[in-house]
């Protein structure tokens, strides 16, 4: 056999065996698709090709056997459903989908399934029967069973919550649709039924549309599955249009009439218009009493209090023969037994619209349709259930009609007029419409089914309901921002409860409060098994008392749940329902409750949960106290997590909430307790409810006490958090604000005090130093801001003695000034001590005011000619000059080349404020004649505009003076009229570009010039590549002892764009390298850094020539009596050696440092220095030699004896000669002024000598000298005196000594009483 030919039987048998898995059972169909999928890659593995045959023969014979075992279907031919039952077998072979229609009464609920057992289905898999209640699975599975003559539980079997009633053997289950959905969960494929047939589907519930959405995504992947799909007569063609186009069968209903009337309530009568709906129900049961008629009356009513109501009127009227009974869906079976198994009597049957639908109950021959339904819908906009009594539609009317005529004519009395009929809506708005969704489309995720907006449902959900489903996964943390289910999510998708009982179970499990919460969840999963009837209900409330908790109903659950449990522990079923009848509990509803609350608990397990009880606290009150306060605080955070919208706070909590007891939730909503809760007595000012419902009130159900902490604690990712109201606290010593925490507009912590530094650090350091700084209103242990305080007060009593407003700097400036000196993360009285500690003694001293920084301009209003003008958060030096036809002349700003593109032309066009009337003078001169006519004399108008507008404006100059004088003056002018080309160079502002180049080593002015259009066409572009280079930073340096290896540059761009100046500066025993933003304070201290590292640099030679210098003993015993006024320590030629030496040294570095910017320049002048210092020391030693002998010379003649007035005199010639050779003026007087001391020194042994034959004379001569002596006194004393003007002063009062008392020996530099007068003047 050719190779070919082998593979071509290969082919052949691998889709023979594909085709032979549809005799297979369902459940196999996977299992045998995989295997033939391995043999398929495999085509020669025997192995593969035999494990395939094996499994699908033992498929083949199970499916054999389970078709032998089917029962025999015969269809009732009574039924109109027979007519037509060859034709529905038919279309069940033929097609995948079928839809059957029929009229109530057609028989298509318990005959289709039979019709599937004849047309061949239910060998392969079940036949799944999906019903909207249990009571109607119940009920129809009983039925088939009897007619198919087998066991229920065998052939025909039923599955519904808490009863599990289906065998291997069953061939058609008949269960809920919500059973079938958690089937999905753990089965995909649905592989257990070959086919499904959803009944009753025209109730459009949630189940039921998502289940026919499902199943349409099924249907593709699975060919063999077959859906029916049956509804009564009510728009079957929408549910064929979803399946493609499925064939519909419609099949009629029983053939007896049913006739209708209709009994409004305002009909005829004396009481006409006053009727209730009771009324009228009575009303029409009087009426079929009096016809005498057969058969029982069914009649609808909206629910359980309205059918208790019903009931207690209907047999007030004692009716012969007849019995009242009531059927609603949580009826005891042995109570529904009795509706559907009738007895001799006639019957009025009260029901829910339970009956509507499904159930059949027997020997109805009159239906009592009110025409209202409670109609449960969902509201996205209140986020809550509403819950009101509405007319049904035309459909849910002829729905109830049908109930009758089944089996003999029938009379439907509709309690409403024909005309409110005509007027409903036609169909019944589907559940999916009117519920909330989060559900669904947490059961859609987990299952995989992609998103809720393109699953294929009947009828596409509400897109706000949609998104409110979204809102509500993502507020309970099932969901992230790219509606992913979270860890949280996917766990709540595995427990079988709504989405935000599953919540709070997720949550009591992280808070070890899970047996409590399975208590809760499981009573909020089902209907309230407290009962309370009408005529007791005193007796029912004082049972449930004995349950109740003053602060939460939760906790009220808790102990009625270890209640019930101990009593079904303790009693047998009978005892355990008398307990129940006496504390007014409903028995089956606490069966129910027991039996959710073990499913939960199953399926907790199955998490690996712990579920054992928190053990219990014994000891002192104190500790129980404590541990039942953390369980009730654990117990009601889990319920948050679940409810976290459902937060309440009350409106009055001042007074008046018994009156009105209205509480506010998030999002505006507004609910009252229910008035059965235990809480609504005495309302807390937070609660938290189980559910909110909306009926003509809003009432909240479930109540409980919290606290607004929890809700934090427990919601944060929900919180919205407003901080304001910044502010300084002297107490805390930092910015402290208030935060406001709000969940969805219903404020938690309305001020909530935080650490406003920790989350603004910018706006809070501001307010430190304005606030805490500047004002002084801080605790620190740093001494500057005393000590600044004081210097403040000083310069503001300056201001209040010339009674001028403006002389001292703002608060601005202040602030601006410590911004400057102290690090960015100093903004707390704490973290100013701990940089206090640790700062430089430089840094520190950097802090401190002197008063002529805090005083602007000394007789100048400095707000009409400020130093800076604004730029952002930079500040532009601005400089005035007077010299008219200078380049400068006028108001000029500096603008560092990287601001020149920001530079504002309105701005600059009002220059200075001091400018402002002579420029609107001189624009007014430029107007046409015409027009400046009008403005006579201009300088009146343009002082008027300056009074007004001296601020400036946002328009432009020009701008703003015309519409000025047009409102002023009523004649019309423009902008344009103004001819500013004609204005003096003056009154437009001077710009000077500078740029500090990369290397920063000096400031370059690039141009100048008042046309910034100009300057910008010129440098635009280079400036905009200037601003985007950063100033460069970490210059600073301190603890230097060797000249730093890099250069150091004049200038560097500095915060907001200002140059900054770095600058060596002088620490005592080492240097430092400081930014200064001023350039003179740069230039000053530099050359004294420099100073500092060239006096260490030369220690050694300074030493060595200490060593060599030749000092004679003469000498020595000369300065050292000079000396002995403040005597040091060593020998007397030691001494004199160190002042002689440092004296040299500093007269050697007293010029030329202020160039030196690098370390070569440094080494350089270094050495040049250390080779010169010996020979400047010799010479100051010569220097010093003739200088000690005219001291000696003086001091002798200075010895006579001038008595009385005279004494003056002598006294003023001692102090002279002790000013000029204090101790060790060797080592601190200047080279130049201790070259002339020779000569001042004998112009005063001159004095001394004509002072004694004319002390007259010299006294007037002494008094000439004295005010400017005085005044270095003062400056002295002021701590000027070592300022270059006073040294220089100094020197020039002993020229003047000279010029009066020696004029012989020639005064130097032409000075003159008058001339020192006027240095003095302006120096003070």
């Amino acid at each position: 056999m050719t190779q070919h030919s082998i593979d071509k039987a290969v082919n052949d048998a691998l889709k023979q065996a594909h085709g032979a898995i549809d005799a297979a059972g369902t459940r196999d169909r996977g299992r045998l698709l995989g295997l033939l999928g391995r043999w398929r890659r495999a085509p020669g593995d025997a192995a593969a090709r035999a494990a395939f045959e094996a499994r699908l023969d033992a498929s083949t014979r199970q499916r054999e056997a389970r078709a032998a075992q089917l029962p025999r279907a015969e269809v009732d031919a009574a039924l109109p459903i027979a007519g037509k039952a060859e034709e529905i077998i038919a279309l069940i072979r033929a097609h995948q989908v079928v839809v059957v229609a029929g009229e109530t009464g057609s028989g298509k609920t318990t005959q289709l399934p039979k019709l599937c057992l004849a047309a061949g289905r239910g060998a392969a898999g079940m036949i799944g029967c999906t019903q909207p209640r249990r009571i109607a699975a119940r009920t129809v599975a009983r039925r088939v069973a009897e007619e198919l003559r087998v066991p229920l539980g065998g052939a025909v079997g039923y599955q519904v919550r808490f009863n599990d009633n289906v065998s291997e053997a069953t061939a058609i289950k008949f269960m809920t649709d919500g059973i079938l959905l958690a089937e999905i969960a753990s089965d995909r494929w649905l592989s257990a039924y070959d086919t499904i047939i959803v009944d009753e589907a025209h109730e459009r519930s949630l189940n039921i549309d998502f289940l026919l959405g499902y199943l349409k995504q099924l249907l593709a992947r699975r060919p063999d599955l077959k859906l029916i799909v049956t509804s009564a007569t009510i728009d079957t063609a929408r549910f064929a249009e979803h399946f493609d186009g499925a064939p519909v069968v419609d099949v009629e209903g029983r053939g007896y009439p049913v006739e209708v009337r209709y009994r409004p309530l305002e009909g005829d009568g004396e009481d006409a218009g006053e009727r209730s709906v009771l009324d009228g129900i009575v009303s029409v049961c009087d009426e079929i009493m009096r016809e005498r008629g057969t058969g029982d009356t069914l009649i609808f009513l909206p629910g359980e209090r309205e059918i208790r109501d019903a009931h207690q009127a209907l047999e007030r009227r004692k009716y012969r023969h007849t019995e009242v009974l009531p059927l609603y869906a949580r009826l005891s079976a042995r109570d529904q037994d009795r509706v559907f198994n009738p007895g001799p009597q006639r019957r009025i049957v009260l029901a829910t619209n339970v009956a509507e639908t499904s159930l059949t109950v027997p020997r109805i021959h009159y239906v009592v349709d009110p025409g209202l339904a409670r109609v449960k819908r969902y509201s996205p906009r209140q986020k809550l259930d509403r819950l009101h009594i509405e007319p049904v539609s035309q459909a849910s009317s002829d729905q109830r009609k049908g109930r009758c005529g089944r089996i003999a004519p029938g009379i439907c009395y509709r309690v409403f007029s024909e005309a409110d009929f005509e007027s409903r809506p036609r169909y019944t708005d589907p559940e999916i419409r009117r519920a909330a969704l989060a559900g669904v489309i947490l059961r859609m995720l987990s299952l995989g089914l992609g998103d809720i907006e393109s699953f294929p449902f009947v009828e596409p959900p509400d897109p706000r309901a949609v998104a409110d489903g979204w809102q509500q996964l993502a507020e309970l943390g099932a969901i992230d921002a790219q509606r992913k289910l979270t860890a949280t999510g996917r766990t709540m998708a595995k427990l079988p409860v709504d989405a935000k009982l599953a919540r709070m179970l997720v949550a009591a499990h992280e808070h070890r409060c899970l047996p409590a919460m399975l208590a809760i969840t499981s009573f909020l999963g089902i209907q309230d098994p407290r009962e309370r009837p009408a005529d007791q209900r005193g007796a029912a409330d004082t049972a449930h008392a004995q349950f109740a908790d003053p602060k939460s109903e939760f906790v009220g659950i808790v102990k009625l749940w270890d209640a019930y449990r101990a009593a079904h522990a303790e009693r047998t079923q009978s005892q355990l329902r008398k307990w129940c009848d006496r504390n007014f509990l409903g028995f089956l509803r606490m069966r129910e409750w027991r039996e959710l609350h073990r499913q939960l608990r199953l399926q907790c397990e199955a998490l690996d949960w712990s579920i054992d009880a928190a053990p219990v606290v014994e000891g002192d009150a104190r500790a129980v106290a404590r541990a039942e306060s953390d369980a009730y605080i654990a117990l009601h955070r889990a319920l948050i997590a679940g409810l976290p919208t459902q937060v309440g706070h009350r409106a009055d909590p001042g007074g008046g909430g018994r009156a009105s007891g209205q509480f506010e939730g998030p999002r505006g909503r507004r609910f009252q307790l229910f008035p059965g809760s235990p809480l609504s007595k005495k309302p807390p000012p937070w609660v938290l409810s189980a559910t909110l419902l909306d009926t003509e009130k809003v009432w909240s159900l479930t109540n409980a006490a919290i606290e607004p902490d929890w809700v934090i604690a427990e919601l944060d990712p929900l919180l919205a958090r407003r901080h304001h109201d910044p502010r300084w606290s002297r107490s805390q010593g930092r910015v402290v604000g208030s935060e406001q925490i709000s969940l969805f507009g219903l404020v938690l912590a309305p001020k909530k005090p935080v650490d406003y530094g920790r989350l603004y650090p910018d706006e809070a350091r501001a307010l430190f130093l304005r606030d805490g700084l500047v004002t002084g209103e801080i605790n620190t242990r740093a001494s500057f801001v005393e000590r600044n305080l004081r210097t403040l007060e000083r310069a503001r009593e300056e201001e209040a003695k010339q009674r001028r407003v403006g002389l001292v700097v703002d608060e601005d400036w202040m602030a601006q000034w410590y911004a400057q000196r102290l690090p960015a993360d100093v903004l707390s009285a704490q973290a100013l001590d701990a940089w206090w500690r640790k700062a430089p003694d430089a840094a520190k001293q950097a802090l401190a005011w002197r008063r002529e920084d805090l005083l602007v301009a000394e007789g100048v209003d400095a707000d009409l000619f400020p130093a800076f003008i604004a730029l952002g958060d930079a500040r532009l030096a601005v400089s005035y000059r007077f010299e008219p036809g200078a380049v400068d002349d006028g108001m000029t700003v500096s603008v560092p080349l990287h601001l020149l593109n920001a530079i504002d032309p309105v701005r600059l066009s009002w220059l200075a404020p001091g400018f402002v009337e002579d420029k609107a003078a001189a624009l007014i001169r430029s107007l046409p004649k015409a027009l400046r006519r009008n403005f006579v004399p201009a300088p009146d108008f343009a002082r008027a505009f300056a009074e007004s507008w001296r601020g400036g404006d946002a328009d432009a100059f020009t701008g703003t003076l015309a519409r000025f004088l047009r409102k002023l003056a009523g004649v019309e002018i423009a902008a344009t009229d103004f001819d500013e080309a004609a204005l003096d160079a003056h009154l437009r502002a001077n710009l000077r570009l500078v740029d500090t180049g990369r290397d920063r080593t000096g400031t370059t002015v690039l141009a100048e010039s008042r046309d910034l259009d100009d300057l910008r066409h010129r440098f635009g572009e280079r400036a905009a590549r200037a601003f985007a280079a950063h100033a460069a930073d970490g210059m600073q340096r301190q603890g230097l002892t060797a000249f730093p290896d890099t250069p150091v540059p004049v200038s560097v761009p500095g915060a907001g764009g200002l140059p900054a100046y770095p600058a060596l500066q002088d620490d005592g025993e080492t240097a430092s390298l400081a930014v200064h933003a001023d350039a003179a304070k740069a230039r000053r201290l530099h050359p004294e850094g420099v100073r500092r590292l060239m006096t260490i640099a030369l220690a050694d030679r300074v030493r060595q020539a200490r060593k060599q210098l030749p000092v004679a003993p003469k000498t020595a015993l000369l300065y050292a009596a000079i000396e002995s006024a403040a005597p040091r320590e060593g020998k007397p030629g030691d001494r004199l050696r160190e002042d002689l030496v440092d004296g040299a040294l500093a007269a050697l570095l007293a010029d030329g440092l202020g160039t030196i910017r690098d370390a070569d320049a440094f080494a350089a002048h270094r050495d040049a220095v250390g080779k010169a210092l010996f020979g400047e020391a010799m010479a100051r030693l010569r220097q010093a030699e003739a200088i000690l002998d005219r001291v000696a010379e003086v001091r002798a003649k200075l010895e006579s004896k001038l008595m009385g007035w005279a004494r003056a005199n002598l006294d003023d010639m001692r102090g002279q000669l002790d000013a000029l050779v204090p101790p060790g003026f060797l080592r601190t007087v200047p080279a130049t002024a201790l070259s002339e001391y020779a000569r001042w020194l004998h112009a005063l042994a001159l004095r001394a000598e004509r002072g004694q034959r004319d002390p007259l004379r010299d006294q007037q001569r002494m008094l000439d000298v004295k005010p400017f002596v005085d005044a270095l006194a003062d400056a002295a004393a002021r701590g000027r005196s070592g300022d270059p003007e006073w040294q220089a002063l100094r020197w020039d009062i002993e020229e003047l000594r000279v010029s009066l008392f020696a004029q012989e020996l020639g005064a130097k530099g032409g000075v003159s009483p008058k001339k020192l007068a006027a240095r003095v003047a302006a120096l003070t």
